[in-house]
């Protein structure tokens, strides 16, 4: 690899990083015990788009990032891992599936939610209490989720249609 696809792809997974904390920064709709947020949305579009490494970067740095800059200090390392997992699930079912449909798209993000939402409740019943990661649960991280699979996929088809492809890509 040369130093142009080198500087190519720190670019780009910074860019995937930046993105990912705006959509969770910039629109935030209050829920019981914190947000829900449009993050997830791009988590997908770029594990989806640029595949495994940047869905799992981007989607664990970025959230993470959001979080620290938001106040939520407390959800920083757990986000790290649990939205860093989710782009990787995502973009690991949406490649063994194979298919760029609007049903198997719906199916790694669905996937990917359900990875999010178990990952914050264990999180949450082991900082809060069974009654808050419940509380939690059914107040954000299940809407988020089924509106964030939903979403992406129109997002991530018209995208592919465009054939996209990076600079330097191999």
């Amino acid at each position: 690899m040369n130093s142009n696809q080198k500087i190519s792809k720190i670019v780009t997974l910074s860019m995937a990083i930046a993105l990912v904390t705006v959509c969770t920064m910039v629109i935030r709709i209050p829920t019981v015990k914190g947000y829900t947020n449009f993050g997830d949305i791009m988590i997908f579009v770029i594990a989806a788009i640029l595949g495994r490494k940047y869905g799992l970067i981007a989607g664990g740095i970025g959230s993470m990032m959001a979080d620290l800059l938001g106040g939520y200090f407390i959800y920083a390392p757990a986000t790290l891992i649990i939205k860093g997992m989710e782009g990787l699930l995502f973009a690991i079912v949406y490649e063994k599936l194979n298919q760029e449909t609007a049903i198997s798209t719906l199916i790694a993000g669905l996937v990917a939610a359900l990875e999010m939402m178990t990952g914050y409740f264990i999180y949450n019943y082991f900082m809060t209490g069974y009654a808050a990661a419940i509380t939690s649960l059914i107040s954000g991280d299940i809407t988020q989720g089924l509106v964030s699979a939903v979403v992406a996929v129109p997002i991530i088809l018209a995208i592919k249609k465009t054939k996209f492809r990076l600079i330097n890509q191999q």
